[in-house]
């Protein structure tokens, strides 16, 4: 997968521009609030169809404008593609090939993006519902039943919840809406065990943390289920039938998948408990690595790797680790407010930013 252009009208700082992409490394540059981390969240959008850094949609729109629009041309395999997404006071418009779509899962992950921004670094003192959140959009992108199914098991926990509320609870349709609430965690728990598993194979997180820090420690993910054990289907809708009582005594649902987490471990140990703040950074990066490894494995495809000032938390040594493993197989689109004299001799295309405007400063060819 190749960005060949984005055009921005209207978005964060940007009141127009286009910026076309080198297929390899590409690298922006500028001062601190210019507009450099909103290119990146551009693409980001269209990739989820929504922001990383805020909520509410209307405060990506430039202010005293009406609208935003995103527009992307890329390169999926030999094939080019187009999507674009409009921001309104009222909501969004997805297109595909200037076409509205009406679900956004016919959209999210046409175009796939890894992020590592400073930001990730939270994941780790987060409450579970961010990195639950993590691993609903990294899987989300790859698959369009994962994305139905986590939307239908969310209204049906609105329904659940709003049941249980009510002075006299109907014990049959509690029924039916504890059925259909099991059908949809087996199944997200599935792809959530399989996401894990992927990530960790062959210890390939653990590799990668090695290749980048030569510090000999073991990092890996765990995946805490809501049942210990004997995933089926059967047990997840016992679970809710066992904590009934609670829950209408409670007027909430105790049991399920929103009560989960994917936990970071270090030597067997929880890894916020023991970890330095260099070590907390590496295992972000080896586990964003390990994220471009399973979407290709998974896709076929490779994502865009985005950088957001991430070059400046690294000593030198690891910049250039990072940098090796990722140019000759990514593309990639960096942030930066100076560009390290490693990176000077690359074959790469550089841009600058400021206020908003962004130039083609030299090198690369589309």
């Amino acid at each position: 997968m190749i960005i060949q252009n984005v055009t921005l009208r209207n978005f964060r700082k940007y009141k127009y521009s286009s910026i076309d992409f080198y297929q390899g490394m590409n690298v922006i540059t500028g001062k601190n609030a210019q507009g450099k981390t909103n290119l990146l969240e551009s693409l980001v959008y269209l990739s989820l169809t929504r922001s990383h850094r805020i909520l509410d949609d209307k405060q990506l729109i430039k202010k005293g404008e009406l609208f935003s629009d995103i527009k992307c041309t890329f390169l999926d395999g030999e094939k080019s593609n187009e999507i674009e997404c409009v921001i309104h006071l009222k909501g969004k418009t997805l297109l595909v090939r200037h076409q509205p779509v009406k679900k956004s899962s016919e959209f999210v992950g046409m175009l796939n993006v890894v992020l590592f921004s400073p930001d990730d670094l939270n994941i780790f003192s987060d409450f579970p519902k961010e990195r639950r959140k993590v691993m609903d959009q990294e899987i989300s992108k790859i698959s369009n039943t994962y994305l139905l199914a986590l939307s239908k098991f969310q209204t049906t926990l609105k329904q659940r919840n709003s049941l249980l509320k009510q002075q006299t609870v109907n014990q049959l349709l509690l029924d039916t809406l504890d059925e259909n609430i099991s059908k949809y965690e087996f199944m997200i728990i599935q792809e959530r065990k399989n996401f894990i598993d992927n990530m960790c194979v062959d210890s390939y997180i653990t590799n990668i943390y090695h290749r980048l820090s030569d510090d000999p420690v073991d990092v890996h993910l765990k995946y805490k289920c809501c049942l210990d054990s004997d995933i089926s289907y059967e047990n997840i809708l016992l679970g809710h039938r066992n904590n009934r009582q609670k829950d209408i005594e409670n007027h909430v649902t105790s049991f399920g998948i929103h009560r989960e987490d994917m936990l970071f471990e270090m030597n067997h140990e929880p890894l916020i408990q023991i970890s330095s703040q260099g070590q907390k950074r590496m295992t972000v990066l080896s586990f964003k690595m390990a994220l471009l490894n399973f979407i290709t494995k998974q896709t076929h495809k490779q994502p865009v790797l985005l950088l957001d000032d991430v070059l400046s938390e690294l000593d030198y040594e690891r910049q250039k680790k990072l940098i090796e493993m990722v140019s000759k197989s990514y593309q990639c689109i960096i942030t930066t407010t100076e560009i390290p004299e490693f990176l000077r001799n690359e074959n790469m295309k550089i841009f600058k930013v400021a206020d908003g405007n962004i130039i083609n400063t030299t090198g690369g060819n589309v």
